[in-house]
């Protein structure tokens, strides 16, 4: 299967007796790559209808790769036709559940060890958010639930932090997006500083973002990441959907001892960061964070910023970043 998508990806076609091999070649060529989608309710509303094809259709425009901008969704990890292709993208929050029988956990494995790469986006997800949807945030393990799945498919492995410098984040674009990309008036206003300077500095150091990873067979063959589909999305005229706004950490003079004597009727959440210590996140269950108190004792309060720049910023961010982790699963 991987050498095929190699051969398609960089147009090379080498003759093969294997006349099946042939006609998948050019079956490839004529339609593109397929990302299989797995749908456990084929009919339940999806989050980001508009997210994944968006995204491919960016990327045959932007890349010599071709995929076929009309995902396949599958309802059950045995379904033969998984194996015919090279990515399985699962939405974790367009699920009900993450629990599967004996067998379609067989078909997991075996999918990642003959090649297969699995994408769980919204597979990190903090626990202060709830059944929130809407909210994509940085923390830096597994959510609970793909922790159990893949605790049965690789009881002897675990998920690991991705470090910033991982190839997957610079297989095709390197850094943040420029101003160029965001796609608004030359007399509208760019991101406030205080926001640029976050966001080049902690949010998303060098165009990166919390990724937990699993190798098999010395491959890297599972990632997860905290909700990305959310800004890939474009409508009919070719506008980002939906709108995004930025939650920036803030602080400012006696702002730790204001915090700790607020009153709160909330509850606190811990996250885990990338150096592995804790945020205390202070929070109504499903609602935005309001403050957090971090392990050196600092704390800071949540502020949420909009606008169509800051919208256009975030939605080229992740489709930029969407992309990295495509390609990457197709030539590694």
């Amino acid at each position: 299967m991987r050498a095929l998508i190699l051969i398609f990806c960089f147009g090379l076609f080498l003759e093969s007796e294997q006349t099946m091999e042939a006609q998948e070649v050019d079956a490839l060529r004529s339609s593109g790559i397929r990302i299989v989608t797995l749908m456990r309710n084929l009919n339940a509303t999806r989050k980001y209808p508009d997210a994944l094809p968006s995204l491919l259709k960016t990327m045959n425009e932007e890349t010599s790769t071709r995929f076929d901008t009309d995902p396949l969704f599958i309802s059950e990890l045995t379904d033969d036709r998984l194996m015919e292709n090279p990515i399985l993208y699962v939405n974790c929050d367009d699920q009900p559940n993450l629990e599967f029988p004996a067998e379609e956990l067989a078909a997991l494995r075996r999918y990642m060890e003959q090649g297969g790469f699995v994408y769980l986006d919204a597979g990190i997800k903090a626990s202060f958010l709830g059944a929130d949807l809407g909210h994509s945030y940085a923390a830096w393990e597994e959510r609970p639930e793909v922790n159990e799945l893949f605790r049965q498919v690789y009881p002897e492995k675990s998920f690991l932090p991705l470090p910033r410098n991982h190839e997957i984040f610079r297989s095709f674009y390197k850094g943040l997006p420029k101003n160029r990309d965001l796609m608004i008036e030359a007399n509208q206003k760019r991101l406030p500083e205080t926001v640029l300077t976050f966001v080049e500095q902690e949010k998303w150091p060098q165009g990166t973002y919390s990724f937990v990873g699993m190798k098999v067979k010395g491959r890297l063959a599972c990632v997860a990441s905290p909700i990305c589909a959310m800004g890939w999305g474009k409508d009919e005229f070719g506008s980002w959907i939906p709108p995004i706004s930025f939650r920036i950490r803030e602080s400012a003079e006696n702002f730790d001892e204001n915090l700790k004597l607020a009153s709160f009727s909330g509850g606190t959440y811990e996250v885990t960061r990338e150096d592995g210590l804790k945020d205390v996140i202070y929070s109504q269950l499903g609602q935005r964070p309001l403050w957090v108190k971090e392990p050196n004792g600092r704390w800071r309060i949540f502020k949420y910023y909009s606008g169509e720049e800051i919208s256009n910023y975030a939605h080229a961010f992740y489709t930029r970043l969407g992309m990295n982790v495509f390609l990457y699963a197709l030539l590694n």
